[in-house]
């Protein structure tokens, strides 16, 4: 095979002619200068040379004199291939010098490949013959070239410098801007209102900022030596690796998840992270971004809002049962008082009236309990001073307890008065103490205080059950066995107890709970095992209020000739009161719903004095019957009846006169039946 050499300071043409020589059967060597070119020449003459003119070290020219003194090389063709100058003296001098054929660049392909093959075959037309010029005028032509040749070289190096000087300055420019662009990003990263942290492909820390270190404890040094690993609690990174994974692949570009990282001397923070891959040239991955906000303070409320979003259904739940089971207490009362007054009841059946009624009597105050919790139960509400109560409380709860617990109290001078029934506030102390007894089968203290405090907007946030503005903080507080964080999330549900069997209702600290809130306030709960439990109790201050005329002396009087409008859905309680009311003279008028009663008292032509009715009944409730009926009987009164009282209406009327509450006794009924007709409007 055929040896071509190319001579070329530019790799373009080099390239170039390698690829049209060696597609035409050569093999190609190449040089980018004329020493290099005599070197690989001397070394293994080649067939055919193609040589530009101005090159560093040995110009083409200079190349050309020494190939045609070189006995060796002088019978392989020599092809001037030039785009630098037009001039036809560069022509002629290259000629003259030996050159087989002078070819101008740029030329097509096929043109130049033909120019070489014409050289080969010695055809070229445009070269009949070589000429010849004498020594001195080919050595001043050549001088001529060579100094025309540097002056352009010169100009071209000027040009260069100012083009190199004008990319140096704009290299620095983009090196400051760089630098510019690092600080900034630096301060971004440094400075920055969540964590950001660079994790390596291997789940350790390269690179993390002072808010990362702010979330969990740990300093930056520590920090570097970890693993997302290690500050993930387990249970919570079960998708991180499959994440990974995805994204090291290409098949995912996000992982965004919500976990929990361990902090620094123990505890936990809730952190949402957006992770994402940082990707080098080629697509080799670098590493991992990712950017953590800490949301333990969202967390807390929603967990806040599930609990009372759980209490209240229970709570729904336990009044729908206490309202249902006073009306069956309503009817066995009505039947063992009817029983008992009979005067010649055997002494077996009166035993077992009053074992009866006995049994009734503690399952009313159950169902009271459930109302409590619910927020159902029919308060008395009274503007009091906290400190007196507890100090009037102070002495029962002392025999409560036992002889080796000692009860402590601190309240603050200057407390301001809040409202509450006075008898749902002892309530509520009692089964503090006796929950705070039980925690101490060993003794200890059990500590009540009193303070004014102000729950700000910000502290309420934290507490969804929580209003803003001035309240006091009732705290109890023991020294006993505390509880665990499973066992205080459970802590006010109904019957939930640690006790055995046979030694608690579970119902104590639920009461607790709807009591304060529904005298408007709240309570939180903190303790840890064998360190105690605290209650704090936040009631709203109260206006103080304006002291109220005694009651006039009640009729003693029961019975009555006047027509009662009787409404209730519950067969047994209105069957209970129908008898009652007229075994007592009243006239009665029954209906079992509020349709039916407004269709009765449309029918019936004679006034009618009271209305004894239900408050929620199926269809139209008895608010809303009262409504229908007061537009047509202004004067007419009413007396509202039920097992519960979360009803707008009840919290809007006078409940001392216009409500009895479920279960009552036949009695009990006619005599408020009397007390609301003989009343002032």
């Amino acid at each position: 095979m055929k040896r071509a050499l190319i001579v070329d300071d530019n790799e373009a043409n080099r390239y170039l002619l390698r690829a049209l020589l060696q597609g035409s059967g050569y093999s190609v060597v190449e040089a980018e200068n004329g020493n290099e070119a005599l070197a690989k020449a001397r070394d293994r003459p080649p067939d055919l040379v193609i040589s530009d003119l101005l090159m560093p070290e040995l110009d083409g020219y200079s190349l050309l004199r020494h190939w045609k003194e070189d006995d060796r090389l002088r019978r392989a063709p020599f092809i001037v291939y030039t785009a630098t100058y037009t001039d036809p003296r560069d022509e002629r001098l290259a000629l003259a010098l030996g050159a087989d054929a002078y070819i101008v660049k740029p030329a097509e392909p096929e043109l130049l490949l033909q120019r070489i093959v014409e050289v080969l075959s010695r055809g070229d037309p445009r070269l009949p013959g070589k000429p010849k010029l004498e020594e001195a005028v080919l050595l001043k032509e050549y001088n001529e070239v060579l100094v025309r040749k540097l002056e352009k070289k010169a100009l071209e190096l000027e040009r260069t410098n100012r083009e190199l000087s004008a990319e140096i300055s704009e290299r620095n420019h983009a090196e400051e801007q760089l630098r510019e662009s690092e600080e900034r990003f630096r301060a971004t990263f440094e400075q920055a209102a969540v964590g950001i942290a660079h994790v390596g492909v291997d789940r350790r820390f390269l690179r993390v900022n002072d808010k990362l270190c702010e979330i969990t404890g740990f300093s930056r040094d520590e920090l570097l030596g970890m693993t997302f690993v290690d500050l993930t609690l387990a249970e919570d990174g079960t998708g991180d690796d499959g994440a990974r994974e995805a994204m090291l692949a290409g098949s995912r570009q996000l992982y965004a998840a919500e976990k929990r990282y361990r902090r620094k001397g123990g505890g936990v923070v809730w952190v949402n992270i957006v992770t994402t891959l940082a990707r080098s040239h080629g697509d080799r991955s670098r590493y991992f971004i990712t950017v953590v906000v800490d949301i333990t303070e969202r967390k807390t409320l929603e967990e806040q809002f599930r609990q009372a979003q759980k209490m209240e259904a229970i709570g729904r739940l336990a009044g729908g049962v206490a309202h249902d089971f006073n009306n069956l207490l309503t009817v066995i009362f009505g039947c063992t008082d009817r029983l008992l007054l009979e005067s010649d009841l055997d002494p077996r059946t009166r035993d077992s009236a009053e074992t009866i009624n006995e049994a009734g009597e503690r399952a009313a105050a159950l169902t009271a309990k459930l109302l409590g919790f619910s927020r159902q139960a029919v308060l008395q509400p009274k503007v009091i001073d906290l400190n007196e109560a507890i100090n009037a409380t102070a002495m029962l709860l002392r025999r409560l307890i036992r002889e080796d617990i000692t009860l402590v109290t601190s309240l603050a001078a200057d407390l301001s008065p809040v409202r509450i029934d006075p008898v749902q506030l002892d309530q509520v102390l009692m089964n503090l103490a006796v929950n705070a007894r039980d925690a101490m089968p060993r003794g200890g203290q059990l500590n009540i205080t009193t303070t004014n405090v102000n729950i700000d907007p910000a502290e309420a946030a934290l507490h969804a059950d929580c209003e803003p503005g001035p309240h006091v903080l009732v705290r109890v507080s023991d020294t006993g066995c505390g509880m665990s964080a499973e066992t205080l999330s459970h802590i006010f549900e109904p019957f939930f107890t640690t006790k055995e069997a046979g030694k608690g209702t579970g119902l104590g600290l639920a009461m607790v709970f709807g009591i304060v809130r529904q005298s408007g306030g709240c309570v939180h709960v903190t303790s840890q095992p064998d360190r105690g439990s605290r209650f704090e109790i936040y009631l709203p201050v109260a206006a103080p209020e304006a002291t109220a005329p005694p009651p006039e002396p009640a009729s003693q009087t029961v019975r009555g000739t006047e027509t009662v409008l009787l409404v209730e859905d519950e067969d047994g309680v209105r069957e209970l009161a129908l008898r009652a009311l007229q075994a007592h003279g009243y006239r009665v008028l029954a209906a079992a719903n509020g349709e039916e009663a407004l269709v009765v008292a449309r029918g019936h032509g004679e006034p009618i004095s009271l209305v004894l009715t239900d408050v929620v009944m199926p269809k139209v409730s008895g608010p809303e019957m009262m409504a229908h009926l007061r537009a047509r009987f202004p004067a007419i009164k009413v007396l509202y009846m039920s097992g519960y009282a979360d009803d707008a209406v009840l919290r809007h009327t006078s409940l001392e006169a216009s409500h009895i509450q479920k279960p009552f006794t036949p009695l009990g009924l006619v005599r408020k039946a009397r007390e609301v007709l003989d009343g002032d409007d």
